[in-house]
C-alpha cells in the first residue's frame, strides 16, 4: 500500500508539473479568467488528495523515521552491551576458580619454584580481602638463591596465563655467599565469588 500510494504521488506531481505549465502558457494568453470556473471546481479534488494520500503518507513516513531512529538506538545499546559482555568474560577467563581458593595459590608458588630449580626457606598463611565481589589471595615468600634464578621465577609468575602477580619484593645480599641473595615477596591473584566464573588451570 506504502509503494502504491508513493507512485501515485509522484505521477500526481508530474501531473501537476505539466499543468502549471499549461496555466503559464494560458494566463499570459487570455488572463485569469479561463482559470476562475476550473480552479473552483479543482478545490475539492486537490483537498482530497491531501487528506486522502499525502497527509498519511507524511505521518508513515514520519513514524518510519522514529522507528528507524528508535532501532539505531536499539542497535547501539546492544552492541556496547555485548562488547562490554565480551570484556567482562575476557577478564574472567583470566581468574581461578572460587572453589580453588584454598590450594590454588600454594600450588603455584610450589609448582613454578620446582620447575625453575628453587627451593623456598618459608611460605606464609595464605591472606585473604574481599573487594567488589572479588577474593584477593595473597601468600608471602622467603627463599636464597641468585639474581638470575630469582628473575626468571618471577617472570615465569607474571607471565601467566592467570592473574598472578608479585605484589611486593625485596631483598638483600648474603654475607658471605657470592651472587647469593635473600629475597622476601608476596604474590597474589583474584578469585571471583561467583562460582560459576573463571577458568581455573592447575599449573603455568
Amino acid at each position: 500500500m506504502g509503494a502504491m500510494a508513493m507512485n501515485l504521488l509522484v505521477r500526481l506531481v508530474d501531473f501537476f508539473k505539466d499543468m502549471v505549465t499549461d496555466i503559464n502558457i494560458i494566463y499570459l494568453e487570455k488572463g485569469i479568467e479561463p482559470f476562475k470556473k476550473p480552479v473552483f471546481l479543482a478545490l475539492p479534488l486537490l483537498f482530497f488528495i491531501y487528506i486522502a494520500i499525502y497527509s498519511p503518507l507524511t505521518a508513515k513516513v514520519t513514524l518510519r523515521l522514529a522507528e528507524l531512529t528508535r532501532f539505531a538506538a536499539i542497535s547501539q545499546n546492544y552492541q556496547e552491551y555485548t562488547d562490554a559482555r565480551g570484556q567482562l568474560l575476557a577478564y574472567q577467563s583470566k581468574l581461578p576458580l572460587f572453589k580453588d581458593k584454598d590450594a590454588w595459590l600454594s600450588h603455584i608458588i610450589t609448582t613454578t619454584a620446582k620447575k625453575n630449580g628453587l627451593a623456598f626457606d618459608s611460605l606464609s598463611a595464605q591472606t585473604e580481602m574481599e573487594f567488589n565481589g572479588l577474593l584477593i589471595v595473597s601468600r608471602g615468600v622467603t627463599l636464597k638463591t641468585t639474581y638470575p634464578k630469582l628473575a626468571a621465577w618471577l617472570a615465569d609468575i607474571e607471565n601467566s596465563p592467570i592473574f598472578l602477580k608479585v605484589t611486593e619484593i625485596n631483598f638483600m645480599k648474603q654475607d658471605g655467599s657470592v651472587g647469593m641473595i635473600q629475597a622476601k615477596f608476596t604474590i597474589s591473584t583474584v578469585f571471583p565469588r561467583s562460582s560459576g566464573s573463571g577458568s581455573a588451570r592447575g599449573r603455568i
